[in-house]
């Protein structure tokens, strides 16, 4: 649109528009300013989530143009979604309006809001100040994982996500009395994949070689299963964790030249759901440890470091120099990605950008 883009729901023919697109669009500085107080209030509920970073939206009631509008409001994304016909309410009157007498509830909640908005935007500038604000976080970030600053919401338990962890702790307690002998036996070679009529390309996925090799995969499909296996449903969640192992262990039996030396372990599966989370939750803030401090990415950015990460290990594995298999990485990451591209396409519609206003004229609905 003139203003900027806007999302436009091709079902109910609702709007999803950013804040500085109504401001462009001539939405008053009243109506935003009540609107972003009321969402920010704690207590306001949540019901929806955003269709951009699947974090729940706040639920907002608000007059406007003698109507009173229930709308949605994404403080991450810093976006508005309105019902169809909604924003024929909004008002547009940039006239300067006189100074309004404010209650002084009202004065105290501009005064946090500013103090909240000026202690948010000094944390994003000071390294010392992003670590992530549960203590138990730290741990993992010591140890170079990916944290979650903000977790998307769930609809429903992920009750295979944790089933598929408990069989990883499980698989690994039952064969740690002869790891060794276990890995060579049930490990995929890629010489002899073919071993135990090809079963060794499934076992391999349960099978680690310690305890932090283990504690570290199961790490990576706690955080990141739980909400790949929301947005895809159970049976398409355990389809795509076994097309990325798959995929991972074609790219490690075709380019690794080490055909005779076992490859275990469940990274190839979940480097799919991790491409699959960037892509489909690209906005949900992640945080990795640097050592002098805590750096935040949008989860878009943080596969995109994954992959370079990986593309350097799979330069050394290709030359031999490796023993973590960067390839099969890659090829699970790979599937993730596309099924969540995928996903995104299908969910979508093309939005119509002739329409030289943010709300048409209503449809004649006998006219379809």
């Amino acid at each position: 649109m003139p203003a900027g883009i806007v999302y436009i729901c091709p079902q109910c023919e609702s709007r999803d528009v950013a804040v500085p697109v109504l401001r462009k669009a001539g939405a008053t500085d009243h109506f935003l300013r009540q609107v972003w107080l009321a969402a920010k209030d704690e207590h306001t509920s949540r019901i929806l989530r955003c269709p951009h970073c699947n974090l729940p939206m706040a639920q907002v009631t608000v007059g406007a143009g003698g109507h009173e509008l229930v709308i949605d409001v994404c403080l991450h994304c810093r976006a508005i979604w309105f019902d169809h016909g909604e924003l024929r309410c909004l008002p547009r009157d940039r006239r300067p309006q006189a100074p309004e007498r404010l209650s002084e509830k009202a004065r105290e909640q501009m005064a946090l809001l500013q103090l909240q908005t000026a202690e948010e935007e000094r944390q994003a500038d000071d390294p010392a100040e992003r670590a992530p604000p549960e203590w138990w976080k730290w741990l993992p970030g010591i140890f170079g994982l990916p944290v979650e600053y903000e977790t998307p919401a769930l609809r429903a338990k992920p009750w295979l996500t944790w089933s598929v962890a408990a069989v990883l702790v499980l698989a690994f307690a039952a064969t740690a009395w002869d790891l060794e002998g276990v890995v060579k036996e049930w490990g995929f070679v890629p010489a002899f994949w073919y071993r135990h009529g090809g079963l060794t390309l499934v076992t391999a996925f349960f099978l680690h070689g310690g305890v932090l090799h283990l504690l570290s995969n199961v790490y990576f499909l706690l955080v990141f299963g739980d909400n790949v296996e929301d947005r895809l449903g159970p049976l398409w969640f355990l389809a795509l964790l076994v097309a990325a192992d798959l995929a991972g262990n074609l790219f490690h039996g075709v380019l690794d030249p080490r055909s005779s030396i076992p490859c275990i372990g469940a990274s190839g599966g979940l480097a799919g759901l991790l491409g699959f989370y960037g892509v489909a939750f690209p906005l949900v803030r992640l945080g990795l440890f640097m050592g002098i401090g805590w750096i935040r990415l949008p989860a878009i950015a943080m596969l995109g470091l994954f992959l370079f990460i990986e593309f350097a290990g799979a330069w050394q594995q290709i030359s031999g120099f490796s023993e973590v298999s960067s390839l099969a990485h890659l090829g699970g990451m790979a599937v993730g990605v596309m099924v969540a591209i995928v996903v995104r396409v299908a969910g979508d519609r093309p939005m119509d950008f002739q329409t030289p206003v943010l709300e048409p004229p209503a449809k004649n609905r006998g006219d379809r």
